[in-house]
């Protein structure tokens, strides 16, 4: 009977890291609660809410009618100016954020683009 000469073959898969989660390292430069430091904004925001929130998706060049069509469309501008400036956080966070203060955090926001020279 014929042998073949037929060696193994090892075959070791590198192991792979993935991290699905961006390590951000820089904090909010603007308080949450430091939304009254400009008080002519922090009454335009409370009293003519849908107006602020339209400037707002402007700034982070989001159309202005994705406020009306997108549920909890605060937290999703939250996370969008969070990943743009690279802030620490997450989802969850910024959800609870835009629940407990909503005004509060629109606010946070668009101050922080402001000293980040978005404004």
């Amino acid at each position: 009977m014929a042998q073949f000469g037929h060696q193994p073959v090892f075959v070791t898969a590198q192991p792979v890291v993935i991290n699905p989660f961006h390590q951000f390292a820089d904090d909010w430069r603007v308080g949450l609660c430091s939304c009254c430091n400009d008080v002519t904004q922090c009454c335009y925001a409370y009293f003519c809410w849908p107006c602020f929130v339209i400037s707002l998706a402007g700034k982070i060049d989001e159309s202005c009618i994705s406020c009306w069509c997108v549920p909890n469309a605060l937290a999703v501008y939250r996370m969008k100016v969070r990943s743009t400036l690279r802030i620490k956080g997450d989802s969850c966070n910024d959800c609870c954020t835009i629940c407990w203060c909503p005004c509060c955090a629109g606010l946070q926001m668009r101050n922080e683009l402001i000293e980040r020279g978005f404004g």
